[in-house]
């Protein structure tokens, strides 16, 4: 009697864990078919942040917004196909790592991290214009262990 109350015990966990992986089954199948679509988009996708990191850093917030309807449009017209709900800071960079330059001085606005995102990742230096010293201070405190030196003119 007691071997036959274990092999119940193991059907029944069995059959709950297949029960379980059923529902899984059909999570995956959805997620499948979401990463079918996001890839079917990675091309435009990929060509709005690259654009961005190259061309929008010397511009204010409105005109970025401008140039990226523009882009859109055009992408539209040449039938190029990307996610039209694109965040390009969600793209570009971890939510830890704005967190770490919250934690470094960066202020958490969306002009501020866009503006991050294209210090740490443009291949061309940036010009820093910083009235109230925000992105300097965020600079230094973010290098502060790779010896900056700072200098004036």
């Amino acid at each position: 009697m007691d071997d036959a109350a274990r092999c119940k015990r193991k059907m029944d966990t069995a059959s709950t864990l297949i029960n379980g992986l059923g529902g899984e089954k059909i999570r995956w199948t959805n997620q499948s078919k979401e990463f079918v679509q996001q890839i079917g988009k990675l091309v435009g996708d990929v060509l709005m942040g690259s654009a961005f990191l190259s061309y929008c850093g010397p511009f204010n917030q409105e005109f970025r917004k401008s140039l990226t309807k523009n882009w859109q449009k055009e992408m539209k017209t040449r039938k190029i196909p990307y996610n039209i709900e694109l965040n390009l800071i969600d793209m570009l960079v971890e939510a830890t790592t704005v967190a770490d330059w919250n934690l470094q001085g960066l202020p958490n606005d969306e002009l501020s991290v866009q503006n991050g995102i294209i210090v740490t990742s443009a291949t061309r230096y940036p010009l820093l214009i910083d009235p109230q010293t925000q992105g300097k201070s965020w600079i230094r405190n973010k290098e502060s262990d790779k010896e900056l030196q700072i200098t004036s003119l």
